[in-house]
């Protein structure tokens, strides 16, 4: 093993940098003694890896990365048994490292990821896994413990028991189908529903399969109504009950790229930290919701807008910090630029009727001016030397409340007195920020009892016009998710459109080849 671990190659893995330092610290620590040869077998912990490499696909994972060689016979022979223990050794760091904090930087894959998940060092891991009394458990003990993760690794197993891409049938184009409608194309809609666990089969009583059988399967009824409103709830899609365009093209997605997509987002539940906080908020960019957690459940439901795709909202973890009730507003240098001077060349009195102040200046030099006294027909993103702030009011862009977090982008949650957007399906309007529908719940929520803060209270002072900032007894937890694929606490699969393309990204980074760790030993 010293031989073999001194070369520039250890065992001719072709392993990356980091692991090839850890695999050389690992078995220093061990005075270089194989770690996992019974001569001439695998000892009672190898086989329990091998079987949990065999099985990472069940995780989210692909086996194919970790696999050793066609037979997992451990060889004969010194030179032979200590490149079989380094190449178990390598595939089981590069798993357990994988499996608890995911692939790599996230980073890496999106620069809109400002996510850091601590990678641990995989000698150190590995070690803490075999001076364990129980190997086995530790092993089971590596994958993220949040509920959430857990239903999806059951989720991803039930997808793959489904039909193949193959075997999935596929719901023609044509008119839209709904409610009284009779078309041969029903009789596929029910079978796509049956099997997605949307339309439900009958107990099979004698008097349910007679009407069964004399019921028509290309008749659109009531129950397939149901049935289709319930399949477009679980996709984002607007729940009319009629299959058209969108929802067909949800229909024909075989499950096979639903356990795809499933996988993807079962990597992204391993970057975040082990302990999410007993009290905690989530805000899913894709799914434009966001729910307040605490040790009792979920406390709130509140549809959220989030960051247009050319402004998009960044996925991060951070803190809710304080409030500020009846906040001003002051547009970011971005937002007067692109999307107030436009409208300010055409509509001057904007800013009266909305109740801006106009700064000319910058820092201790800033002075207001009169906004009827710039012409801003001649003001351009060249020549711009002023600045904006909203007054607090029935008109402020950030509401009754802004909820105050730490990190560097300048993003927040706040609330919105343009509350006819929230009636939308999709809902990216926003420039980065989070608007909350149910923002005076979530205040209560993150006040948590707060004894100066009543509810009477907090209406008032978010209604009062005068600025009130709020430091939070215990900061919040917040984390800014994007999700596509999920299982809900019922068990129901749920899916959303990849609106900012990051699925695609995440997918291309995942099948980015690894070390050859599957050469005939």
């Amino acid at each position: 093993l010293r031989a073999e671990l001194a070369s520039p190659d250890p065992g001719a893995l072709a392993l990356p940098v980091e692991l090839a330092r850890a695999m050389r610290q690992f078995y220093a620590d061990r005075a270089y003694q194989p770690v996992w040869l019974n001569s001439p077998h695998w000892s009672d912990k190898a086989t329990q890896a091998l079987q949990y490499l065999a099985a990472a696909d069940r995780e989210g994972l692909s086996a194919r990365d970790y696999m050793l060689a066609p037979d997992m016979t451990a060889p004969h022979g010194d030179k032979l048994g200590a490149i079989a223990d380094m190449r178990l050794t390598a595939a089981l760091m590069r798993y357990v490292v994988d499996v608890s904090s995911g692939r790599g930087a996230p980073e890496k894959f999106d620069p809109d990821l400002f996510i850091h998940p601590r990678r641990p060092d995989p000698a150190m891991l590995l070690a803490t896994g075999l001076a364990a009394p129980d190997f086995r458990g530790w092993l089971d003990s590596l994958p993220p413990a949040h509920a959430p993760y857990r239903r999806s690794r059951d989720g991803l197993a039930r997808l793959r028991q489904m039909p193949a891409d193959g075997d999935w049938p596929q719901l023609a184009d044509g008119p839209a189908l709904r409610a009284g409608d009779r078309d041969p194309r029903i009789a596929i809609l029910r079978t796509q529903l049956t099997q997605w666990g949307d339309l439900a089969v009958p107990v099979a009583t004698a008097e349910a399969v007679a009407a069964q059988a004399s019921a028509d399967p290309q008749f659109f009824d009531s129950a397939l109504t149901e049935a289709v409103t319930g399949f477009q709830r679980r996709h984002g899609l607007a729940a009319d009950g009629i299959v058209g365009a969108q929802t067909r093209r949800a229909l024909n997605v075989p499950p096979s790229e639903r356990a795809r997509q499933l996988a993807l987002n079962m990597e992204r539940w391993r970057w975040l930290a082990p302990q999410l906080g007993p009290r905690h908020v989530r805000v899913n960019i894709a799914d434009f919701n966001l729910v307040a957690v605490s040790p009792d459940g979920d406390t709130l439901h509140s549809p959220v807008i989030v960051g247009r795709d050319y402004r998009r909202t960044p996925v991060f973890s951070d803190r809710i910090v304080g409030l500020v009730l009846s906040p001003s507003w002051t547009p970011p240098v971005t937002i007067l630029r692109k999307d107030l001077l436009p409208k300010l060349r055409e509509d001057p009195d904007y800013l009266i009727r909305k109740r801006f102040r106009v700064f000319e200046g910058w820092g201790d030099a800033a002075r207001e001016v009169d906004p009827a006294s710039v012409d801003w027909r001649n003001v351009s993103t060249r020549n711009l030397r002023y600045w904006l702030r909203q007054a607090p009011g029935p008109d402020n862009a950030l509401g009754g409340v802004r909820f105050t977090l730490t990190n560097d982008f300048g993003i927040y949650l706040h609330d919105t007195p343009d509350r006819g957007l929230f009636s939308r399906n999709k809902r990216d309007f926003s420039s980065g920020c989070v608007r909350v529908q149910e923002a005076e719940q979530l205040a209560l929520f993150a006040l948590h009892g707060d004894p100066r803060w009543p509810l009477d209270k907090l209406r008032a002072a978010m209604v009062s016009g005068e600025t009130r900032t709020v430091k939070l007894l215990e900061p919040l937890p917040v984390h800014i998710l994007y999700l596509t694929a999920w299982i809900d606490s019922a068990g129901r699969f749920q899916f959303r459109d990849d609106i900012y393309g990051r699925d695609m990204l995440l997918n291309q980074a995942l099948a980015l080849p690894g070390p050859d760790l599957s050469g005939n030993l």
